[in-house]
Order: structure tokens, then sequence, then C-alpha cells
């Protein structure tokens, strides 16, 4: 949950900040910078602070902004200075300044897009792959994880590197299938404005083949340079070659894990060819519930099974699963889940 105070002298704009899902707004509207210090000193981790000149009484504007700093190193500031207020501040990625107030929805989601885009293009996770069993939905998981990233207007690529399945075009509606000539980057087909999609990829290796590590390498790190996060949904074969140098290749490894005593069996066997034989740092992998309900194997349990593995989300199973499947419509509270997996991911709190 990211925490936001407010210190604008201005009610109405605290209460429409609490009225936003999945943001701690904490306490009351701050009205001293006095106070606005102390609340500072005790808590950890703010995200946001809006912050107006009028509270600053007791300070320099430039002195008062700098014992925040000093105080909350990564917090973000978006200061309504007003136009009559000296100071020599500038902006940067960390402090945004505006000369009047500004009480707007838009307004609001573009400041916490900005800050989203921001962290996801310098975290190391640039390179996630999804991985589970055979069934457990990872295409679909897949493809609208992209989607959703996609709507904070961040750079994402996915790569359908299960050959034997390719359900990533289904999913999408791709039906033409591009021609290949020579270069990786010639099958890469746009979805929307910041969604690339390579799902082609058994036009240019065969099923049977082994693709060797520089391979996978190398079309990887071509990549990485024009993207702020690579998807790739992998295949649940782990006899594929392929499949290991992915894992290798990546930043993180997303286990999807349907919450049943089957997909608890066929999970356990996988993971511990991953762990054991790939040599997979299991800090490396995140695990996400998929298709879960209210008849699922207690958090606990599976907490005791997999104690070395971080949770990161649930996914619900629900009555608009197939509408997304035949439809590709997500709806609100899948949306929201799916913000709260990449939320965790980059520590997005």
């Amino acid at each position: 949950m990211r925490k936001i105070l407010t210190a604008i002298g201005n009610p109405r704009f605290h209460k429409k900040l609490k009225e936003m899902e999945d943001y701690q707004v904490l306490g009351d509207d701050i009205t001293k910078d006095e106070e606005l210090i102390e609340i500072l000193e005790r808590e950890e981790n703010v995200e946001f602070l809006f912050l107006c000149s009028g509270i600053i009484t007791h300070y320099k504007v430039d002195e008062f902004i700098k014992i925040i700093r000093k105080l909350q190193v990564d917090i973000n500031i978006i200061f309504f200075q007003g136009e009559n207020v000296e100071s020599s501040l500038k902006e940067d990625d960390n402090l945004k300044i505006y000369t009047s107030f500004q009480l707007d929805w838009k307004f609001l989601e573009e400041i916490f897009q900005k800050a989203m885009r921001k962290s996801i293009q310098t975290c190391n996770s640039k390179v996630i792959a999804i991985s589970g069993a055979s069934g457990v939905g990872k295409s679909t998981f897949s493809t609208f994880l992209a989607k959703n990233v996609e709507d904070r207007n961040i750079k994402t690529l996915l790569i359908d590197f299960d050959l034997e399945e390719n359900q990533i075009r289904t999913l999408l509606k791709i039906k033409k299938q591009p021609q290949y000539a020579g270069n990786i980057k010639e099958l890469i087909i746009n979805v929307a404005k910041n969604f690339d999609v390579l799902c082609h990829l058994d036009c240019v290796f065969s099923k049977k083949d082994e693709m060797n590590y520089f391979e996978i390498q190398e079309i990887i790190n071509q990549l990485k340079e024009e993207y702020d996060l690579i998807l790739i949904d992998t295949s649940s074969k782990l006899e594929n070659e392929y499949t290991k140098r992915i894992f290798y290749n990546s930043d993180k490894v997303i286990f999807l894990l349907e919450p049943n005593i089957l997909g608890v069996k066929k999970s356990k066997n996988m993971l511990e060819v991953i762990e054991n034989d790939w040599k997979i740092d299991n800090s490396k992998i995140n695990m996400v519930l998929n298709k879960s309900n209210m008849y699922q194997i207690s958090d606990a349990i599976l907490q005791e099974l997999f104690p070395e593995i971080e949770l990161v989300g649930k996914m619900r199973y629900m009555d608009s699963y197939n509408l997304m499947i035949n439809k590709s419509v997500d709806k609100r509270e899948i949306r929201r889940e799916y913000e709260k997996i990449y939320r965790r991911i980059y520590n997005l709190k």
C-alpha cells in the first residue's frame, strides 16, 4: 500500500485522495510545518507528499524541503509553491513544482503513473519470466499483466516463448503471421501505444531444436535497451533447454500456482527442478496464486509448503475469467489484482 501525506490546507483534496483505492492516505490534512516534520520522523517509506507553501511558517521554503528529503530520501514531493513565493528550488525526479493548486483526477493519476514508470525504469527487475504447471493460466496472466502495466505508459514487450502452445497470439487475436527476414525485431507486432508482442518465434526456431545460451541472451539483450519491461511467457515443459536459459537471463520469475492438491503437487515437482537442478535462487522467484477461490488450500499451509518463496499476489477465479479469454476484457477487480502484483514486485508499497 502506497503511503501518502497531504499538507496543503485543503480538506476537500485530502478527502478525494482517500477515495482512491490501493493508496494509504495517512491521518488528516496537515496544516503546520512542524507537525509535518514530526510525522515524517516517525512514519517509514512515505512515497508521496502533497505540500503547499502556505503551511511553511517557521522555515524558509528551500530549507524546509531539504529537511523533508533528509527525513525521507525517496519521497516524491508535489509542491504547490504559489506565484509570490520566492525560492531557488529546481525540479528533479522527486520534486515537482506547481504555481497553482490543482484538484483534478487526471492530474492525480498522472502523478502516480509517472512515479510508477520511474520505479520500473530504474528497477533491476526489467526482464520477468512467467512460469507454472500446464493449464495454470500462464498465457492469460502474462497477457493481462502486460496490458495493465502498459496502461501506466510503461513501454512493455510480451514475448511468447512457449513454442509448443503459442497461446498469446490467440488471446490478442493476432491472425497475420509476419514474414521473417533474418532479424528477430521484424517479428515484433505493436498491440497498443506502449505494448508490443513477439509471438511467432516458432517461425525462427524449430520446436525440436535446442536454442543455445547465446541465442537467448542475444535476443533478450537486444530488446532490453528498447523496453522498460519485458515479460516472457515460458513453457511448462522443463526438459526444454531454452526455458532454462530464459530463467538464467531473467531478473525475476513469477511462478503461478493453482491452490489445490493437484496444483501443489505439480508445482512442487517443477520448483524442485528449477531450484535444485537449474540452481535458480529462490529469492528470484515470486509466487502468484491463480484461479484461487473460497475452497482453495489455505495461505498458511501454502506458506509452509513453499517457505522460501514470497507470495506476491492472488488472482481469484471469477465468472468473468472466460470473458477475459474470449473477449480480452478485464474487469476492474481483476485490474486491481494485477496492479497489486506489480507493485509488490517493484516494492511499490
